[in-house]
């Protein structure tokens, strides 16, 4: 990939490297507040709803947020090296403009639901867990959101002027209660606002024969099989603790249960001999989240590569573009535009050296930019799924 040194094209490229600097500060702070299950609960909420969305977003992050959003920012502009990168902001914003900045970017990505947003769903309507139930080490029961309790949301869709977003938060006006599995008292998957958001996309291009591999409680295949134009829904799963419980508690639930079949088996080793064509649709929903699920997801995309009449998808692909690979672009257009070797969020030597190759394929493709609009078109979304699927294929071996 060559890009062209212009002005305009290098000023670009250093504003948006100040916009992942700045954005991923405050993300990596929202992400480690819902790590941390903050709670703001001394609000109104449904006073406060009578006076906008932005009004309770302003009102939360201020209430949760206004101490932690002061001392990063005084850490980015004093801390020196031990803030690196980020503390590059301070090059070209005041402290006061550092935290502004922070609290806008928290604002816009945090959003208060309703509990009717996740209770009308048709599974909580129909699908009720009557009682904790346990299968060898898989345990099915129920857990809760209290009003006000911060929970990560589902990040969907690349946006120009926020094009370092990887992560949405949100709260519920009132309590909510939600299936959930637990793998040796873990948690492994619960049907979540993030869950339903995060397989919208993948109802909707469901139809005739369906498989998806990855069980869990079960919501991909309900929905699936709620469809008129959905025949049938293979399920593929491995655990066959999670098959009993499903088959035993949920399952008879399911008003369309004659749809589904399910295989006990690997999903890797499933689809390599899978012929193309024996299903219209797929999708793949058997990792628990992005640290576990780059590799099973890069490993999944190189083998359903050679499909041309299954239409196949990945459960948060774009969330393994946001957290990622728009990142290694970032660190590609530095190197590559400005001649700076920077510093990404640290996520570890694996995912270190996937980057790495990816940037190293970057170079490698038969693709130019030559304008602005080339850079926000190589950062975009679709680009980079098709992108990544393609170094996916290629690196097989590797995964």
């Amino acid at each position: 990939m060559e890009i062209r040194k212009s002005n305009a094209v290098k000023d670009r490229i250093q504003d948006l490297w100040k916009n992942y600097l700045l954005s991923t500060a405050a993300q990596d702070m929202l992400l480690g507040e819902v790590a941390e299950h903050l709670y703001v609960g001394n609000l109104d909420f449904k006073q406060m709803a009578a006076r906008g969305d932005s009004y309770v977003s302003s009102a939360y992050v201020e209430t949760g947020f206004a101490d932690d959003i002061g001392e990063l920012a005084y850490e980015l502009c004093h801390g020196g090296e031990d803030m690196a990168p980020f503390s590059e902001l301070s090059d070209s914003m005041t402290e006061e403009e550092i935290g502004d900045g922070l609290f806008h970017i928290l604002v816009s990505h945090i959003k208060m639901y309703s509990a009717s947003d996740i209770l009308d769903n048709p599974y909580y309507r129909k699908v009720k867990v009557k009682r904790k139930t346990r299968e060898g080490h898989i345990t099915l029961t129920v857990n809760d959101y209290l009003p006000g309790e911060l929970i990560q949301t589902y990040h969907d869709g690349f946006r120009k002027e926020d094009p370092f977003a990887y992560g949405d938060a949100g709260f519920f006006d009132s309590r909510v209660v939600f299936p959930v599995l637990l793998e040796n008292g873990s948690v492994w998957m619960s049907v979540v606002l993030s869950e339903i958001e995060s397989m919208k996309e993948p109802l909707e291009k469901a139809k005739g024969n369906v498989i998806t591999y990855g069980l869990g409680l079960g919501y991909y295949t309900f929905m699936a099989s709620e469809k008129e134009d959905v025949e049938s829904v293979t399920v593929v799963e491995l655990n066959p603790h999670m098959i009993s419980l499903f088959k035993n508690q949920l399952l008879p639930q399911f008003p369309h249960q004659e749809k589904i079949h399910i295989v006990e088996g690997n999903a890797l080793t499933y689809v390599k001999n899978q012929e193309d064509g024996a299903f219209d649709f797929g999708f793949s929903d058997f990792w628990g989240g992005l640290e576990d699920g780059l590799f099973l997801y890069l490993s999944f995309a190189s083998r359903t590569a050679r499909f041309r009449r299954t239409i196949h998808d990945y459960w948060i692909e774009n969330a393994f573009i946001d957290a990622y690979f728009r990142p290694a672009v970032m660190k590609f257009l530095m190197k590559k535009g400005l001649g700076r070797n920077v510093i990404l969020l640290d996520q570890g030597k694996k995912v270190r050296r996937i980057c790495e190759q990816f940037i190293a394929f970057l170079d490698r493709e038969p693709l130019s930019v030559d304008r602005e609009e080339d850079i926000y078109r190589l950062l975009d979304t679709k680009t980079l799924v098709s992108l990544v699927r393609k170094f996916a294929s290629e690196n097989v071996e590797s995964w």
